[in-house]
Parts: C-alpha cells; structure tokens; sequence
C-alpha cells in the first residue's frame, strides 16, 4: 500500500494532535487532583479550627471550675488536660506537617513536568526558537551560590538533567 506525502503529512500531524490531547488531558487530570487534595486539607484545617476551638472552650470552662474547686483533685486534672492538649497538639501538628511536605512534593512534581513538556513543545517547534540557550553562567553561580539543582531549575525554567550536565561540564558535580 502506497501512501501519498499528503497522507503521511495528515497521519503524522493526526499523531501530533493526539499527542498533544493527551498531554493536555493528562495535565487537566494532575491539576482536579491537586485540586482535590487542597480541598481536602482545607476540610481537615477547618475540622481541627472546630475542634481547637472546642478544647479551648472546654478548657476556659475548667478553668472556671478550677478556680472554684482549688484542690489538689482539680490541679491535676488541669495537669493532665493540659498535657492530653500538648500531646494533641503536638500529633495535629505533626499532621499538618506532613500534608503540608506531600503538597511541596506534588507541587515540586508538576513543576518538573511542566519543565519536560515545555522542552517536549520546544522540540517539536512548537516555540521560537532562540530560548533553547542555557545560561551557564547563570547556572554555575547559583550553584556555587549554594542553590540546589531543584531550585536552579525551577529559577531557569530548565529541567534538572541540563542543570547536572552544564555542572559536569564544568567539573562543579
């Protein structure tokens, strides 16, 4: 079967429009979860705001009683709410933390894949060209500077594999 240069022309562009389809249904995906987990972690914060507020309306309620009742029952009750408080606290906290450490994960994610399409767009001339040049020099001071490849990267616009190559170019890795 012969294919005329003007169907090989309509099937390669048909696999282009596809594949960019696909990206950009992949990234409409990544961002309805990004989404949904911010949606989640404000559901959460506005459950531990409830329940903060709650424990310190308890509190200020035993604390009223306290100063009525002023024995040594009452004192290490106090103590002992105040010491289930800081353990709860300290777990919310804790939480808090690390929802807050998977969102940087996420988002440093979706960054570095943005990167990766740019530079797949690029290469398929999809953008002028003229902003393929790297500055090394850019990216040698920020490292010597103490900045991480990632944040390098992220300040350059450039993926992580260039960054580490212009370093090993420069003996700097």
């Amino acid at each position: 079967m012969d294919l005329s240069f003007n169907e090989v022309l309509w099937i390669v562009g048909g696999a282009i429009v596809l594949v960019f389809v696909c990206l950009v249904a992949y990234s409409h995906l990544k961002d309805k979860e990004f989404a949904s987990k911010t949606k989640q972690l404000e559901k959460a914060l506005d459950t531990i705001n409830q329940e903060i507020y709650k424990i310190r309306k308890w509190i200020q309620e035993n604390e009223m009683q306290a100063e009525f009742n002023a024995s040594n029952i009452s004192a290490n009750v106090k103590n002992e709410v105040n010491t289930n408080l800081n353990t709860n606290l300290t777990n919310l906290y804790t939480h808090l933390q690390e929802i807050q450490d998977t969102m940087h994960k996420d988002r440093d994610y979706l960054e570095e894949k943005i990167i990766v399409l740019e530079n797949k767009f690029k290469e398929l001339g999809h953008f002028t060209p003229g902003s393929d040049d790297i500055d090394e020099k850019r990216v040698i001071q920020l490292f010597q500077e103490g900045h991480s490849i990632d944040s390098i990267a992220k300040e350059l616009r450039i993926s992580k594999g260039q960054i580490e190559f212009v370093l090993k170019l420069a003996d700097l890795q």
